[in-house]
């Protein structure tokens, strides 16, 4: 199921906030080793992503809860990098709510919503 918000998130991104979208990955992309060049380009994403991308804004407003303890638990566990043995929990919360909320507004990833019959 994580999958298919998945996709729905970044097809939401990638129409609302293309720009950002492609110039944080060329920038991740030619920083592979040292990301960390790239904070001003995801600042410009996320900020684009939390006033553009409906699909976002939904999750956000009905899973606000969970998002800051997700938000927390990274901070709290960056610098020891201990975030996968700490934090998994809680985003694997975070994405059934999430995908609770796209599934009660019957949203759908644009590749489900072309069925072809076969003739």
């Amino acid at each position: 199921m994580s999958n298919f918000l998945d996709q729905l998130i970044m097809e939401d991104v990638a129409a609302h906030c293309p720009k950002q979208f492609m110039e944080y990955h060329k920038c991740v992309s030619k920083n592979h080793d040292d990301p960390s060049q790239c904070v001003y380009r995801r600042n410009d994403l996320s900020k684009c992503i939390n006033a553009n991308v409906p699909t976002v804004q939904r999750v956000m407003s009905q899973c606000a809860d969970i998002m800051k303890k997700y938000e927390l638990c990274i901070k709290e566990n960056m610098a020891s990098r201990t975030i996968n043995e700490n934090c998994l929990g809680i985003l694997a919360e975070l994405r059934s709510c999430a995908e609770a909320q796209m599934q009660k507004d019957g949203t759908r990833p644009i590749n489900e919503m072309f069925v072809y019959e076969k003739k």
